[in-house]
């Protein structure tokens, strides 16, 4: 007897179509393939150029580093060699405060050397001959006077006489007077004047 096969066919036909598929998965997966390959060296390529970049910036980076360095030597360098010339030039302007102190020192003393002398001499010319100095001292510009006279009548022409030197002498105030036996104490202050 013949024997069919019919479920051969119903295999065959299957297999058939399951080698289609397994053809059409095969294509798809080989047109998929390549890129999907591609993704992991651009990938690769990315990462090396952002890596390239970031040597190339720390070498730049390290090259100004060193320059800044470099700069800091010569400058340090330059500064220990004008030492000498900072401390002269310190000791020169010490020198020249002192100096210039002294000057004005000095000016003042000529300044003021001339005074007692002018004071002493109108002094001697508004004093009466009945009227004699004991003690003159003086508090910057003020002037107190302790002298004696015979009468009242001397010391009043002594007070107006120093009044009408109003060039040299201001603020006369009246003297106060304690008659002792024949001699009357008095003391009487003004205030002395620098000539302009």
């Amino acid at each position: 007897m013949i024997k069919i096969n019919l479920l051969g066919d119903t295999l065959a036909q299957v297999a058939g179509k399951r080698s289609e598929k397994a053809d059409a998965t095969q294509v798809y997966a080989q047109g998929d393939s390549p890129a999907r390959a591609s993704l992991p060296i651009a990938g690769i390529v990315v990462g090396l150029l952002i890596a390239s970049c970031g040597v190339v910036y720390y070498l730049i980076l390290d090259r100004d580093l060193r320059q800044a360095q470099d700069k800091v030597v010569k400058l340090e360098q330059e500064k220990q060699s004008l030492a000498k010339y900072t401390a002269l030039e310190k000791t020169f302007r010490e020198q020249k405060e002192s100096i210039q102190k002294k000057k004005e020192i000095m000016m003042g003393l000529k300044n003021t050397q001339e005074l007692p002398v002018h004071l002493l001499e109108e002094l001697a010319n508004a004093l009466p001959d009945d009227v004699w100095f004991k003690e003159i001292s003086q508090k910057g510009l003020a002037i107190t006077v302790k002298a004696e006279s015979t009468s009242f009548e001397a010391i009043n022409l002594f007070r107006n006489r120093l009044i009408e030197q109003s060039k040299w002498f201001g603020n006369v105030n009246s003297p106060a007077g304690n008659k002792k036996g024949g001699v009357v104490e008095f003391s009487i202050s003004f205030d002395l004047k620098k000539p302009a």
